[in-house]
């Protein structure tokens, strides 16, 4: 994906998501003597993601300037050949005319995404990929009473297995025992088969048994 950032429109709030950038993105930050400093964990991320990194400052002062400057290198990736997904990250809403330019008037329709930060521009976007999947899934809105009993469960379960096999040779893979019970399948066969396959014969069946004798199911 290529995104044009009007960092001097969305200052740092613009560069959520910066972590979820990889390899096959270009990165064009436009900025001005408005906004000359980035929190360092965005550029960091930017450079880590190994994309195409690029900076462009404005010249001259003016009205709209970094709108216009976004639009041109706009212009000059596309008919250097780019054909992606390009998301401009701002909150100026005349950049809907450049979309509308793109999507309608073009020879070849361009998908442009208009979004206030980078993350919201790879989830419009729409790829099919990891990372659009992770974020919509982390963005998904959960019930926060439903949450939090289920916290409050792991951690009653957690504390169960801790001291059921405090002392034994598998008081270090509490973590592994505890996955293994929170599957979609709780019956006791789905756990004996489940704890002879992580663990082998003698070890499954001697945590199976602790298991089984102990209140931590309930």
């Amino acid at each position: 994906m290529l995104f044009l950032i009007d960092y001097e429109n969305v200052g740092n709030a613009g560069m959520k998501g910066s972590d979820y950038l990889n390899a096959q993105d270009h990165v064009i930050v436009l900025y001005s003597e408005a906004r000359t400093h980035m929190e360092q964990r965005a550029l960091e991320n930017i450079t880590a993601s190994g994309c195409i990194f690029e900076i462009c400052k404005l010249c001259k002062t003016g009205k709209n300037a970094l709108d216009f400057y976004i639009a041109s290198r706009l212009g000059e990736l596309v008919s250097e050949g780019y054909e992606g997904i390009a998301v401009v990250v701002s909150n100026d809403s005349g950049f809907q005319a450049v979309r509308d330019y793109w999507e309608q008037r073009a020879i070849h329709k361009r998908r442009i995404v208009l979004s206030a930060c980078i993350e919201d521009g790879i989830v419009s976007g729409s790829e099919n990929n990891e990372r659009t999947v992770e974020l919509r899934r982390l963005r998904e809105k959960l019930a926060i009473g439903s949450y939090y009993s289920n916290y409050a469960e792991r951690m009653r379960t957690k504390a169960v297995l801790s001291k059921l096999f405090e002392g034994t040779p598998y008081e270090n893979r509490i973590e592994e025992i505890q996955n293994m019970l929170e599957g979609k399948e709780k019956s006791s066969k789905v756990i004996y088969l489940s704890s002879l396959r992580s663990f082998g014969r003698k070890g499954g069946l001697e945590i199976y048994h602790k298991i089984k004798a102990s209140d931590v199911l309930q």
